[in-house]
C-alpha cells in the first residue's frame, strides 16, 4: 500500500508541472531575442571597458619603459661590476643574485610584448627582454665558474640587443 500512496504523489506532483503554463511560441521567441540582445549588449560594453583598460594600461608602459630600461641596464652593470670586485669566496652567490635579477628583468619585459604588440614598443620590448635571457644566462655562468665568466660568448649578442633598445629610446 505505501508503493501506491508514493506512486499516487509523484503523479500528482507530475501532472502539477504538466498544467503550468508557458505562453506561446511567439512569446518565448521574443522573451528569448530580447534577452539574447540584452546580453550582446552587456558583453559589447565589457569589450569597450577592457579595451578601454588596456589602451590604458598600454600608454603607461609605453611612458615607463624607457626609463624602466635604463633604470635596469645601470642596475646590471652595477651588479656585475659589484660582483666581480667581490672576493672569489662570495662571488658564486653575487651571481646567483644577479641570475634571479635578470630572471624578473626578462619576465617583465617579455610580459611587455603583447601589450606592445603591432606598436612601435613590440620590438624595444623582444631586445630588452632578449638581452636579460643573455644576461641571466652570462649571470650563471659567472655563477658557476669565475675563469668562464671573463670567457663567456654572448657579450657580443647583449651588446647587440642594448644598441637596440637604447636607440629607440634616444628619440
Amino acid at each position: 500500500m505505501p508503493a501506491k500512496i508514493l506512486f499516487l504523489l509523484a503523479l500528482v506532483s507530475l501532472a502539477g508541472c504538466a498544467t503550468v503554463p508557458y505562453g506561446t511560441p511567439e512569446q518565448g521567441a521574443s522573451n528569448a531575442a530580447t534577452q539574447s540582445a540584452r546580453l550582446a549588449q552587456e558583453k559589447s560594453k565589457q569589450a569597450e571597458q577592457l579595451l578601454a583598460a588596456v589602451a590604458g594600461q598600454r600608454a603607461s608602459a609605453e611612458r615607463q619603459f624607457c626609463p624602466n630600461w635604463q633604470q635596469a641596464l645601470l642596475r646590471a652593470r652595477n651588479n656585475a661590476i659589484g660582483c666581480a670586485q667581490m672576493p672569489v669566496n662570495a662571488q658564486s652567490t653575487c651571481w646567483q643574485a644577479v641570475a634571479q635579477w635578470t630572471n624578473e628583468e626578462s619576465h617583465y619585459f617579455h610580459a611587455l610584448q603583447p601589450l606592445f604588440a603591432n606598436t612601435l614598443y613590440a620590438g624595444p620590448a623582444g631586445h630588452a627582454a632578449h638581452f636579460f635571457d643573455l644576461a641571466q644566462s652570462w649571470a650563471m655562468t659567472c655563477e658557476n665558474d669565475s675563469e668562464a665568466c671573463t670567457q663567456a660568448s654572448g657579450h657580443q649578442q647583449m651588446d647587440q640587443e642594448k644598441i637596440q633598445v637604447n636607440h629607440f629610446c634616444s628619440h
